[in-house]
């Protein structure tokens, strides 16, 4: 068997794994990065494509430019179910060609230095006295199979998790995903018959009949193509989403030409709070394997990049003092939290809450604006859903026919200001890590109990 060494193993080259080795290739670390797909395939995985500009500025990461970058992004509109009421949220983001733009970075990452093997999977972690030591590899393009020992080992395998579910139980970076905290997806790249109306605006259509706990999207890339699709949630007995897709295609996206066909494929996605820590004794984990997706709106490349910057500043701290245990690898943890991970954990009840609303209430909700355009957007900016009491008095008198509603989302709002509060008050020692995680789903347990009152 083939041995070598590294300073960090990285295993999967998506959105998460590319932007981390991107980062990393500024160091001079010894940088392995693999993954199970052909070279020409990295980074293809089913999604919306759908990215804000603020996560590239943000993080200091490259704008999609030529084939990368598809369509420029204007803002989004909401469509209430019976489609009387749309919001329109404005902001600027970018349609990408994720596979283009993911190999964009690992070329260049490539070209500083980090070393890249495709057709590679991890077949199972190198473990010693509780730290992981690096992966057992399996090369198919050289039928090779190789021992890679690492100081420190990042598992970026996406919705698989397939490099962390074999780590000892122990580790808490080991934690399950719950069939319901997940979105099976579905979507199709196809051309349009005319010109798309409003192009440089992304549809989301909110409808429990048509997409039960998720939604139907509508994402124009450029005039006369379009990325369309929806998510349901998991866990719950639903038919498949293939029927939901066939049933109701035609009337989110009637302009669409089935027989011009790019791309098709599904995808399971976690809507939840992120993994409890991100980051154990010489272990990484980062994008969808660490429940990085936005839980309200599913997306997860520009989450996926801020785990891989917070992964990035963390790996190279570790280095400068030598210390690659969970202790110092810890400010990874604490970069995630305050950037996205409070928020997204806000966010996971939030979503919560809109998975038990039928169409009626959403309807009514969104017609008599009891949530409004600007509650969403300081939501999904925040993680908080503050109103004032003036507000709230009006709300009552227009929403008198719905006041379970208002007393719900007043719950809704307590709950997600507590569970902020917890992630602003994270460990600063692993040691205490068990007891905030079982404070957590002591919360999160109470606030599912009283939605079901």
């Amino acid at each position: 068997m083939k041995k070598i060494e590294y300073d960090v193993l990285i295993i999967g080259l998506g959105m998460a794994g590319a932007s981390l080795a991107w980062k990393l290739s500024n160091t001079n670390l010894r940088i392995l990065a693999i993954d199970s797909k052909p070279w020409n395939r990295f980074g293809d995985k089913p999604c919306g494509d759908a990215i804000s500009k603020e996560h590239f500025d943000n993080l200091g990461m490259p704008y999609p430019e030529g084939k990368e970058l598809e369509e420029k992004v204007e803002g989004i509109k909401l469509y209430s179910p019976d489609m009387k009421t749309v919001w329109t949220v404005k902001g600027e983001g970018f349609e990408i060609d994720s596979p283009t733009y993911i190999q964009r970075l690992a070329n260049e990452a490539n070209k500083r230095g980090v070393e890249i093997l495709d057709l590679t999977t991890a077949m199972k972690p190198i473990v010693n006295n509780g730290k992981v030591e690096g992966a057992i590899l399996f090369n198919r393009r050289t039928n090779e199979t190789i021992e890679v020992r690492s100081k420190i080992t990042v598992d970026a395998t996406g919705y698989s998790m397939s490099f962390r579910s074999k780590l000892p139980f122990e580790f808490p970076v080991t934690e399950t995903l719950d069939d319901k905290d997940a979105d099976i997806a579905y979507r199709e790249v196809l051309y349009t018959k005319d010109e798309i109306e409003d192009y440089k605006y992304l549809r989301i259509f909110i409808t429990q009949k048509a997409s039960p706990g998720g939604y139907w999207w509508y994402f124009p890339k450029g005039p006369n193509k379009t990325n369309v699709g929806l998510g349901i949630q998991g866990g719950m007995g639903y038919p498949s989403i293939h029927e939901f897709y066939n049933k109701y295609v035609d009337y989110y996206a009637p302009d669409i030409d089935k027989n011009r066909l790019v791309v098709k494929g599904g995808a399971l996605v976690p809507t939840r709070r992120p993994l409890a820590t991100i980051v154990w004794n010489g272990i990484a984990v980062i994008g969808d394997s660490a429940f990085t997706v936005n839980p309200v709106h599913g997306g997860g490349k520009g989450s996926a990049m801020i785990s891989a910057f917070c992964v990035a500043k963390a790996i190279t701290n570790a280095f400068e003092i030598e210390d690659f245990s969970a202790k110092g690898l810890w400010s990874a943890n604490e970069c995630y939290i305050e950037r996205y991970g409070a928020k997204q954990a806000s966010l996971d009840l939030f979503r919560r809450f809109l998975q038990k609303l039928n169409d009626d209430e959403i309807n009514y909700g969104m017609a008599k604006r009891v949530i409004r355009e600007e509650d969403l957007l300081e939501a999904s900016a925040n993680g908080d859903l503050q109103l004032s009491v003036a507000e709230k008095a009006m709300r009552v008198i227009m929403a008198l026919g719905k006041p379970s509603l208002l007393f719900k989302l007043k719950i809704v709002a307590e709950y997600m200001k507590r569970v902020k509060e917890l992630y602003k008050n994270f460990p600063t020692d692993p040691s205490n890590l068990i007891k905030w995680k079982n404070s957590v789903d002591s919360v999160i347990l109470e606030f599912n109990q009283v939605l079901q009152k």
